[in-house]
């Protein structure tokens, strides 16, 4: 049910439907895989599979969104680089309509790199924690103001809630640094097999409701 609201969420938001293709590029044993298997084909959409020996070789990735006509790209911010470097001075990954970027910090120079290999593609920043149903915001990013140090973080997913606390779990005020928390709609139920890391990093009413958190 929570993968599900995630899910559900990014293909509602882009409009994901039969047309779309997503080139499993991440090992099933990476939490962005949920999306690469259960976003396309909920919505009627591909799955395109990478043969393990290709998994790291960008050239393949190329070859493959190109040939099968890839519309979803959805990786840690590093495998696109290694995808718009391999398409420097060669064919561009043009069938790319949506990027998704998750799992690391995005460099400021990747929205505009992937805007001259294709200019029509959208570039999404997405954050958020495994133990929170793959993402829990999301910010597409447009332009890029030369003061950012890094891609801002995005706003919540739908059913989904984030607070900035302190020490005793209280929010904090504006501009004051804090523990970031998620809420919502995609926080799990806790570690199987550990209820005393279950008890540390998830806080509230011990029920699944919106009064539920996990403790980044």
């Amino acid at each position: 049910q929570a993968a599900a609201n995630t899910v559900t969420d990014i293909n509602e938001r882009y409009e994901l439907g039969e047309s779309d293709r997503v080139l499993a590029v991440s090992a099933l044993d990476f939490d962005l895989s949920v999306y690469d298997i259960f976003g396309p084909l909920s919505a009627g959409g591909a799955l395109v599979l990478i043969d393990e020996d290709d998994r790291r070789d960008a050239r393949r990735w190329l070859d493959l969104v190109r040939r099968h006509r890839v519309t979803v790209w959805n990786t840690v911010p590093a495998l696109l680089d290694m995808l718009l470097t391999t398409a420097e001075g060669a064919q561009p990954p043009d069938p790319l309509r949506l990027v998704l970027v998750s799992g690391d910090w995005v460099g400021l120079d990747l929205p505009g790199r992937l805007a001259e290999q294709c200019p029509w593609s959208r570039f999404v920043a997405l954050g958020g924690a495994t133990e929170a149903a793959i993402w829990s915001n999301a910010y597409e990013v447009v332009d890029v103001d030369p003061a950012w140090r890094s891609i801002l973080y995005g706003r919540p997913l739908r059913g989904q809630s984030f607070r900035v606390v302190d020490a005793h779990g209280r929010d904090c005020p504006d501009w004051v640094p804090g523990e970031l928390w998620i809420g919502g709609a995609g926080v799990a139920r806790g570690y199987r097999g550990a209820p005393e890391l279950t008890a540390k990093q998830f806080v509230g009413d011990g029920g699944e409701g919106a009064d539920r958190w996990y403790r980044t």
